[in-house]
């Protein structure tokens, strides 16, 4: 996720909020009063731009995101209250199941993945055969932050979440399928590209630059048409 600019009253405004909290009491109170004026339009409207079309939760994808995540919770560092490199725009289950839960490693650095810095799929693994999340394995373990940030927001495993990206997937293995079975693949490719298009759960970076990418279907795919592989790739990227 790519962190869009805020516009320059913007920033002036966040940082004169920020100099009146001294304390994370403070910090909840003028938040609060912030969220509730219009003058928070402004960051709410970016913050949904970063979304992109359809508005879903950064964490679990499922939900349509409606309040602003501290990612560095204001009880943990009341200092980055009105900070807007600490916001993100999710769904309330998430919000709530996140809440001030926020474990740091020996260092200070956190163990939750930041999806506005960190590419997910770097500490997580898709199983593509029931749709659930798991924490990428690393030699003799799991990887610690994928672990942690599956403990802390559940949500993403929710079973109505991964019956949404068991649906994705399956449409995946459809449209690849009725491509590879046409001799003019040309009249089918829109399909796998429409896909793309309406994946909300970023599953075809699972199959197109990660893990999934060797799963026979995608491999044939790429083998028997690699300019509708590339194409695909491309797609994946833009979205």
């Amino acid at each position: 996720m790519y962190r869009s600019e805020i516009d320059f009253s913007t920033r002036c405004d966040l940082a004169a909020r920020q100099k009146k909290v001294t304390s994370k009491e403070k910090g909840r109170t003028e938040w609060s009063a912030y969220r509730r004026s219009v003058k928070s339009k402004a960051v709410v409207d970016a913050l949904r731009k970063m979304n992109g079309q359809r508005q879903r939760c950064v964490y679990c994808c499922d939900s349509r995101s409606a309040d602003v995540d501290h990612f560095t919770p204001i009880a943990v560092d009341f200092s980055r209250t009105f900070s807007w490199n600490n916001f993100i725009l999710v769904c309330p289950e998430c919000n709530r199941k996140k809440s001030a839960r926020f474990p740091v490693d020996t260092e200070g650095r956190p163990l939750v993945i930041n999806p506005t810095l960190e590419d997910p799929w770097n500490f997580l693994v898709l199983d593509t055969k029931n749709g659930y999340l798991a924490a990428r394995f690393l030699e003799e373990e799991f990887d610690l932050k994928g672990d942690i940030t599956i403990e802390v927001i559940s949500c993403v495993n929710h079973e109505a979440v991964v019956e949404g990206r068991r649906r994705v997937i399956s449409r995946y293995y459809e449209a690849v399928e009725s491509l590879l079975e046409h001799d003019s693949p040309a009249s089918v490719v829109a399909k796998l590209m429409r896909e793309v298009r309406e994946d909300e759960y970023g599953v075809g970076e699972w199959f197109a630059r990660r893990e999934g990418r060797e799963e026979p279907l995608f491999q044939e795919l790429r083998n028997r048409f690699p300019m509708i592989w590339r194409r695909f790739v491309r797609e994946v990227c833009r979205s």
